[in-house]
């Protein structure tokens, strides 16, 4: 499975990734820091092994449709393209960890439900 982030960037709309949302927790653990630190070295490597599909021009206009193409030329996106690459990826990261707000909000919905219409067993006296 993957999930497709969609530039909406005034100029920049057509641009998409489509991310895989299966990561491990060591990969979570690596990908963080690094980020947050700008280590290309760590996170476009990761990056590169999660995309599944990638519709992205460069500033020269060039189309990139390979994840491996653009890890290599990643340094020749627009910059607001390349900020919102990594701010799409890390709002899909967060909406993966909290399960998805709706699907989150199914899950203990479910569990009170669950709660109010499971009988409550009578003890024998």
């Amino acid at each position: 499975m993957h999930i497709r982030i969609e530039c909406t960037l005034p100029g920049l709309e057509g641009n998409w990734i489509d991310l895989s949302d299966t990561w491990s927790r060591a990969e979570i653990m690596a990908f963080y820091p690094a980020i947050l630190q700008g280590n290309d070295e760590v996170t476009l490597p990761l990056l590169q092994r999660k995309l599944s599909g990638v519709h992205l021009h460069l500033i020269d206009g060039a189309l990139v449709t390979d994840p491996a193409t653009l890890i290599e030329t990643f340094d020749q996106l627009d910059i607001r393209l390349a900020r919102w690459f990594l701010a799409g990826v890390m709002a899909a990261i967060q909406a993966m960890i909290s399960l998805g707000e709706a699907q989150r909000r199914l899950l203990f919905d479910g569990v009170e439900i669950a709660a109010r219409n499971t009988p409550t067993p009578t003890q024998p006296r």
